[in-house]
């Protein structure tokens, strides 16, 4: 008999990954053990084996005859009850999935426990007691469902309310963590964080909500699209919870071996290659790995069986392709400044004329004409040449193939280059369990993306060339510690790192070798080789010296695990920190060079054949260049989280999830306060008072300018003003964070789960949930740009030149020290500093019903996000204005005006005023628009604020059926009918309103149908048909398999602009109409005339569009005009408002089916080979860009040919398993 002291909740053994219960992969199992009477039978003994790693844990019933087991990992249990004056009952045959929650009533037999009763019912493919609803993807799906990707997290999309993003020819692969993540839920808001991605229980997000570590699919064994979770351990998503629980070892040892290969010579070409008659692009793609777990035992050491066991796995996956087409080159007779033999084209007449290359000397300019004389025999002297230019070009290749005839130089360089892809992966599990009370558990994964691209001079040329890196760290620690008998502590710690740094293969590089300064090089942050364009030739050197973006996120929790009688209650909590370095240093000297120098004028070109910007690199004057010093940041986050789950079984056939969640995330910090974020747009900056005097004294000196005195008519001198001041974090008491801190994140949540009969259970609940967010702020005065200036003269005299290239020096960036005068001229962007976390209210209603190996779910899911931010516009001036001044006056004869007084433009009062930012235009420009002097700071162009009063809701009806592996078959369908609605902008223009839009989500796809069938053949020696064939005969019919996945889904909504008339009516064609050539009805819209529209195109427009009765209709153009319309300065205050969006007229639908074949051979009792043969796009279907939506182009209404998804690919596998 077993001793009443076992743990309630022993089973905390099996191999855990995590101590949030709905955020965990682990399963419960429970039931209720009543006599033949239905009374209950407390203290009754229950059993529960594994069938997988013969471990046994045990309980007893409690007072209410209840049982319950938690943190079960997925797999095939059995379970045997027994009590005095009882038989045992036994149950086998019991499968556990990710995250399920299962209830198994037993009732007893009168008799002996030396008797046992073998029951042998289905065990229930229902969950009865939670209110949660979700779709796991079993290993079988992982494993036999062809995948181009071979992304596990893309499985999701196999789920009722999952819509898949359009990623528009980006294929996805296992580095793609964007791509890996490109789904919504449920209508969560996209890339906010609206997913978790949890990998046995543990965060696995990385910064912007994207998945982090990529798990092969060979060391997953199943997951959980979890939606609706009524749990309150559920933190910072409103969509889904992705809940991957990997393999881990068993009794046994297993392993696999596996290689995959997408050759490119099998795959189809891509609809516009096909019309261009282009060949097949090249690409190669290689997976390649293999798994190993078991029991750890080592030979009179240790024997781990039932104690330890360990899993590993390593996959690596390599790409490679071309990676850049060709190329121009200097010639060798250019490259020692011989020019004699060069020329180029120009098409006159339709016919190519060759012009030679004729350059000038620079230095001989004549004054009066401004011409230049000629290098003789357009050679330029030895001593001419730049030393600098002349040894960057011993690092550049000669070309190796002839000119195209365009020009002596024209694509005479094929680049070797080839694009590589290589990304190793390893992931290793250890669970130990210490004794009945304590279990641990250990994760290690860790992936490495080495890609290498653009090296169009060879893979070992610092000319070009772009090295990027994804480095994806995990660990995962987990102590399970079982208190008493109705009490369980768990205790989690995760780390996650993810780098990406990217860099250019001449970074490092030391530009004093080619002859730089080393004044000049001593102020660079990064020493790199330069960065040089040459017009008409390839570009050469360093783009990036350095750009790096580092998360590392430590995370603790905990939960306390209390029943009591029928009630499951949690405590728990969890603290994170995240932190988040970035930077980017950019090119470390930019020179571009062109003509200017080198040409016959200072002022003009002369046209085809003047001047080459070769030669003006061979003299070392650039035309145009710069040096960036840009900000870094140490950005940082703390977030921390309690709550409270009681799952109370009301009766056998009701169980409510009660929880109540508060989440603190403090706002994000910068470690050096390098955040720009806050902007106080009433507080008069300093340069307001010098600003006013100039705006005064040009009133004063322009009496007899019109555009002027209406100006001062408007805006008196006393009236102008120039408020707005940027504040700076941790300065003059503003605040460290870019926004305030939100302690009221409150989240309720109630689920409730009836089992209307033993087949049958209906559930449903609704609750609050936050998503998590990272708002960084700006980081204006930070960076700064310093310009090379070639010349002061207008390109008469050099100045900044190779050889002494930036005579001021490298700027640094001013920081905060400017206060409010930092970085005055340009456009502002900032948050409102009430900028709470989005949150969302969630409700749903799922009826289930199973029917021996099917399951049949139909629900409804509401979700409504709110205090998503969007831009206001904080600097415009009156409606009245915007309506007088752009109000046509017409003259005596009803010629309209040619610029109306909103865009006439005046003396500018902030022209080379002292405090504005030198690189503004408006610091270099004489004139302004009128208009702009009109805003409420006149100074700024656009004040965005981003403000949290967005919306959107999300309304559908899904259901799913799945037939659970059984006999040689699976399937699982899915289907979702949704609307999804957003407020996140303005019906026509927000001076006229403001009128907030209710639109059509960008993510509204309402029609979304999978469906993905395994089949086994059964016929041979292990199926229905031919068991007793010979071996010879089955090893050629018997072990095929037939898998496949078949999705349709709506297409993107297409967006109009609102330039143009639109009659109000039905967009769509009559089926049979539709075409790429007319993709909807183009005859309901109307483009508004512009000053070259005719009155013959005016009198093509009907009558529903107002034009004939417009004031200037009646205009007739005369000899001169330079108008041919009266109208079409009518427009300019024109107030259209109409759906920005239609759910009529939508891009192409996905429309894909991937198929699978596979051969099976049974090489021994212990070994399998698998052949495999995958076809994705299997009818090569294309999905094309969204139709010209613009009425005034010649191609409205077309859609482009261009293929946006994938053409038809094959692969190829073989895969051994013991």
């Amino acid at each position: 008999m077993v001793k009443s002291k076992i743990p309630v909740l022993l089973v905390m053994y099996a191999m855990s990954g995590s101590a949030l219960w709905a955020q965990e992969v682990r399963a419960i199992l429970g039931g209720r053990v009543t006599d033949p009477q239905g009374a209950v039978v407390p203290a009754a003994d229950v059993v529960l084996i594994s069938q997988d790693t013969d471990v046994k844990v045990q309980t007893k019933t409690n007072e209410q005859g209840s049982w319950t087991l938690e943190f079960l990992l997925p797999g095939h249990y059995r379970f045997l009850i027994s009590a005095p004056g009882f038989k045992t009952s036994e149950r086998a045959g019991i499968e556990l999935q990710t995250a399920d929650s299962k209830q198994i009533d037993v009732q007893l037999e009168v008799g002996s426990s030396s008797q046992s009763v073998e029951v042998n019912a289905a065990a229930p493919l229902i969950d009865t007691t939670s209110a949660t609803s979700g779709t796991v993807i079993t290993s079988d799906q992982i494993l036999e469902m062809p995948s181009s990707s071979h992304v596990v997290s893309l499985l999701a999309l196999l789920s009722p309310g999952v819509v898949q993003q359009d990623q528009n020819n980006n294929p996805v692969h296992m580095w793609s963590y964007i791509g890996a993540s490109s789904f919504t839920a449920n209508g969560g808001r996209n890339n906010i964080w609206s997913n978790s991605f949890q990998l046995d229980g543990s965060p696995n997000n990385k910064s912007g909500g994207y998945i982090s570590f990529i798990p092969s699919q060979d060391s997953v064994q199943e997951f959980r699209v979890q939606t609706n979770a009524y749990d309150a351990a559920i933190s910072r998503q409103a969509g889904a919870t992705i809940n991957m629980q990997t393999r881990s070892g068993s009794k046994a040892y297993h392993g696999t071996l596996y290689e995959f290969t997408q050759p490119d010579q099998l795959g189809a070409n891509s609809f516009q290659s096909n019309l261009a008659g282009s060949s097949v692009a090249p690409e190669n793609i290689y997976i390649f790995g293999g798994t190993i777990g078991g029991p750890v035992r080592i030979p009179k050491v240790y024997d781990g069986r039932q104690k330890t066991f360990f899993f590993t796995s390593f996959e690596e996956t390599r790409q490679v392709y071309p990676s850049s087409s060709p190329t121009s080159l200097p010639t060798a007779l250019e490259r020692n400044g011989d020019f004699s033999q060069s020329w180029t084209t120009a098409n006159t007449g339709g016919q190519l004329v060759r012009y030679p290359i004729q350059i000038y000397d620079p230095l001989t300019v004549v004054a009066s004409t401004g011409n230049r004389t000629p290098f003789p025999g357009e050679v330029i002297p030895q001593n001419r040449l730049s030393p600098i230019a002349l040894a960057m070009l011993k690092y550049l290749p000669p070309p190796n193939m002839p000119s195209d005839n365009t020009g002596n130089a024209s694509n005479n360089y094929n680049p070797p280059s080839e694009a590589r892809n290589i990304v190793p992966s390893v992931s290793v599990r250890v669970d130990q369990n210490w004794n009945n009370s304590n279990h641990s558990f250990g994760t290690v994964r860790w992936s490495h993306l080495h890609q290498s691209s653009g090296d169009t001079f060879g893979p070992d040329s610092i000319l070009a060339g772009t090295l990027t890196e994804r480095l994806a760290e995990n660990i995962g620690l987990d102590h399970v510690w079982v208190i008493s008998a109705n009490k369980v502590l768990d205790v989690r710690y995760t780390l996650n790192r993810f780098e990406e740094p990217a860099y250019g293969t001449g970074s490092g590089f030391d530009p004093a070798q080619l002859g730089f300064p080393a004044s000049w090089v001593s102020q660079l942050q990064k020493p790199s080789f330069p960065y040089i364009t040459i017009a008409n030739y390839a570009s050469f050197g360093t783009t990036q010296a350095d750009q790096y973006t580092n998360n590392t996120h430590h995370i603790w929790s905990g939960s306390l695990s209390h029943v009591h009688g029928n009630h499951s209650m949690r405590y728990g909590a969890e603290f994170w920190v995240l932190q988040q370095a970035q930077g980017g240093i950019g090119n470390q000297g930019e020179f571009d060079f062109h003509n200017y120098w080198t040409r016959l004028n200072n002022n003009n070109n002369g046209g085809t054949g003047d001047g080459s910007a070769f030669a003006a690199f061979l003299l070392g004057l650039p035309a145009v260049g710069n040096v960036p010093v840009n900000a870094s940041a140490m950005y940082s986050q703390h977030f921390t989280g309690f709550y409270f789950q009681d799952n109370w079984r009301v009766s056998n056939r009701l169980t409510l999830n009660l929880g109540l969640r508060w989440d603190y995330e403090r706002p994000v910090e910068d470690r050096f306060n390098r955040l720009t974020d806050r902007y106080d747009p009433n507080a008069i900056n300093p340069i307001s008072a010098s600003a006013q005097a100039a705006y005064a004294a040009i009133l004063a000196a322009n009496a007899s300018n019109s555009s002027v005195q209406q100006l001062a008519q408007l805006l008196p001198a006393s009236a102008f003003k120039v408020p707005g001041v940027q504040l700076f974090a941790g300065v003059n008491g503003t605040p460290r964070t870019a926004v305030n801190a939100d302690y009221h994140e409150w989240q309720p949540r109630l689920g409730f789960a009836y089992q209307i009969d033993r087949d049958t259970v209906v559930r449903g609940g609704f609750g609050r949930f936050t998503q998590a967010d990272f708002p960084t702020g700006g980081q204006n005065g930070f960076s700064r740009t310093t310009d090379l200036v070639a010349t002061q003269d207008n390109y008469l005299t050099p100045y900044d030149t190779l050889a002494n290239p930036f005579h001021s020096g490298i700027y640094a960036p001013t920081g905060a020290s400017l206060g409010a005068l930092t970085n005055l001229g340009g456009g502002v962007n900032w948050d409102n500093s009430k900028l709470n976390r989005f949150y969302s209210w969630e409700y749903s209603l799922h009826l289930q019903r199973q029917w021996k190996s099917w399951l049949f779910e139909m629900g409804y899911s509401h979700n409504k996000t709110y205090n998503i931010s969007w831009g206001w516009n904080e600097n415009e001036p009156s409606f009245t204005l915007w309506q007088q001044l752009q109000t046509p006056v017409f003259s005596a004869t009803g010629k309209p005006p040619a610029t109306l007084p909103w865009n006439v433009t005046v003396p500018n009062p902030f022209y080379q005023l002292p405090g504005i930012s030198p690189s503004a235009s408006i610091y270099s420009s004489k004139t302004i628009a009128l208009n702009q002097l009109l805003n409420p700071n006149p100074l700024m162009g656009g004040i965005t604020e981003n403000n949290p009063t967005g919306s959107n809701q999300y309304d559908g009806m899904q259901s799913r059926v799945e037939h659970r592996f059984s006999h040689g078959i699976s399937l699982l369908t899915a289907f979702t009918w949704s609307e999804l609605y957003e407020d996140t902008s303005f019906l026509g223009p927000q001076i006229a309103g403001p009128l907030v839009e209710h639109k059509l989500g960008g993510e509204n796809r309402p029609l979304v149908f999978s469906v993905s069938p395994i089949w086994q053949v059964p016929v041979g020696r292990g199926g229905h048909f031919g068991r007793t064939m010979p071996k010879w005969a089955d090893a050629l019919v018997g072990g095929w398999e037939m898998s496949g996945n078949y999705r349709i889904q709506s297409g993107v909504p297409v967006v109009f602009g609102t330039a143009s008339f639109f009659s109000g009516k039905d967009l769509s064609l009559p089926r049979g109409k539709q075409s790429l050539n007319e993709w909807f009805d183009t005859s309901q819209f109307y483009p508004f005339p512009n000053s070259n529209t005719t009155l013959a195109t005016l009198a093509t427009y009907p009558a529903w569009t107002g034009v004939q009765s417009l004031p200037g209709y009646s205009y007739v153009p005369v000899a001169g005009d330079t108008i041919k319309n009266g109208v079409y300065q009518d427009f300019a205050n024109y107030v259209q408002r109409y759906p920005s969006r239609w759910s009529d007229v939508r891009a192409s639908r996905v429309n894909n089916l991937d198929v699978g074949l596979y051969k099976t051979f049974n090489v021994s009792e212990r070994w399998r080979v698998q052949l495999r043969a995958n076809a994705f796009n299997t009818f090569n279907h294309p999905r094309f860009a969204a139709p010209d939506t613009n009425p005034s182009d010649s191609t409205f209404g077309r859609v482009p040919l261009s293929q946006q998804n994938l053409p038809r690919g094959v692969e190829f596998a073989v895969r051994a398993s013991f």
